[in-house]
């Protein structure tokens, strides 16, 4: 059932272009060629039970003292095709090594909830060059909170395991909880089953 989800892999590109050009700025300095950004999210809409949910996201390499702007905009609905002033753009002042990295959103904006059934797209995006947004590095995904079924309430009183409740979440279409139901005491332990069944979340 968890192979139902396929990460989306949408944002990842390389710098080739880039080398030589003036008035990089400085995260992309850093930068190599075959430099990745992606978010964890699934091809569809994730959804999420909590209203400040921690985000996941993946770096290919290391960053030092890197500056990602985050956006999160409210997706237009019915015949609406433009997107409003975001609710939330923060820069970022991030040191990573590479692999998954979180990003609490209660730690973004403190006092921001999401909405219960409102769709949500996030970004992330490294601004590369001034005169040239063409070149930023950028990944996108969308997220809506949802109220937990009867179903889904009963299922999550019978399992207490973390890789069970994990599953749960994933048979109930609640991506951003199963993720973070697993990622959560990965940060903490060298757990080998629950990064297996990470992997096969991802």
């Amino acid at each position: 059932v968890i192979r139902n989800f396929k990460s989306d892999v949408r944002g990842l590109r390389g710098l080739r272009g880039l080398r030589g050009l003036r008035g990089l700025r400085g995260t992309c300095k850093q930068v190599k060629d075959d430099f990745a950004l992606r978010l964890l999210v699934p091809k569809h809409t994730g959804k999420t039970l909590d209203a400040q949910p921690t985000l996941y996201w993946w770096v290919s390499q290391s960053l030092s003292d890197a500056q990602l702007l985050f956006v999160l905009n409210k997706v237009p609905e019915g015949e609406h095709f433009e997107f409003t002033d975001p609710v939330i753009e923060k820069t970022l002042n991030l040191s990573v090594s590479a692999g998954i990295q979180t990003l609490p959103l209660s730690q973004v904006q403190p006092d921001f909830h999401l909405e219960t059934g409102v769709e949500y797209q996030w970004n992330l995006v490294i601004t590369c060059h001034p005169d040239f947004p063409s070149l930023d590095i950028k990944a996108t995904g969308t997220i809506m909170r949802v109220a937990p079924t009867a179903q889904l309430s009963a299922a999550l009183a019978k399992n207490s395991e973390v890789d069970r409740l994990a599953v749960v979440y994933a048979q109930h279409g609640i991506w951003y909880n199963a993720l973070d139901t697993l990622s959560a005491p990965i940060q903490n332990t060298q757990n080998q089953r629950l990064r297996k069944t990470r992997a096969n979340l991802l």
